[in-house]
């Protein structure tokens, strides 16, 4: 090999070397990657207040207003708060799924902003969604407590995960509830949002003329 060929072939493997480093770093410093204080706090705020709207939206209801659709082939409340609660495993499963990926660099939308705006894009409804089998609602709770109840359970998991966790949120990514590339923090920002997007359509229902009073 000559002293030319020799250089390109050094040179490729710098190169190479250099590409793979974040990675290398993402996995080997557990610093890298991690929730900061600040990013935590808007986590778990992002999780409490949504719960709390949505538990709010379904208190109380009678059973015709549990089960009333607005047209055949809209969702009761019932149905959204099922569909809530179903995603609410499904979306925290997948999330410790994606932290056994290989580690990565941050993702350029790992900001504040970037944050936000995944935040206000799941919750624009204007952009419709057809659920996946797996979440289609099939009647399980006959009653908004049963429902409240349920999901509770399940968002108090991953609140008390949140407040503990030290894994690397932010350096292991995949395809988020959204359908997008997202890192396992953003997960569980649309898992919040998630939760808005639906109980504003809970909302609507109730704004409905033919909705029942009692």
């Amino acid at each position: 090999m000559n002293r030319s060929s020799c250089r390109v072939l050094l040179l490729s493997l710098l190169f190479a070397l250099i590409a793979a480093l974040p990675s290398y770093a993402a996995s080997k410093d557990p610093g890298i990657g991690t929730m900061t204080k600040a990013e935590r706090a808007y986590l778990l705020s992002e999780l409490k207040s949504s719960e709390k709207a949505m538990l709010q939206t379904i208190k109380g209801l009678t059973p015709a207003q549990w089960t009333y659709k607005p047209s055949p082939d809209s969702w009761s409340i019932a149905q959204c708060a099922e569909h809530l609660i179903l995603a609410e495993d499904l979306i925290f499963g997948e999330a410790q799924k994606t932290l056994n990926t290989p580690a990565v660099a941050r993702l350029d939308i790992a900001t504040p902003t970037g944050d936000r705006q995944v935040v206000a894009q799941l919750e624009d409804r204007s952009k419709k969604a057809k659920a996946p089998a797996i979440l289609q609602p099939a009647g399980k709770f006959p009653t908004p407590q049963s429902a409240a109840e349920e999901f509770e359970i399940r968002r108090g998991k991953t609140i008390s995960y949140v407040k503990s966790t030290k894994d690397a949120l932010r350096a292991h990514v995949g395809d988020g509830p959204s359908q997008s590339t997202r890192d396992v923090y953003q997960f569980l920002l649309e898992m919040a949002a998630h939760t808005v997007r639906h109980t504003a359509q809970m909302r609507e229902v109730k704004s409905t003329p033919g909705y029942p009073r009692s």
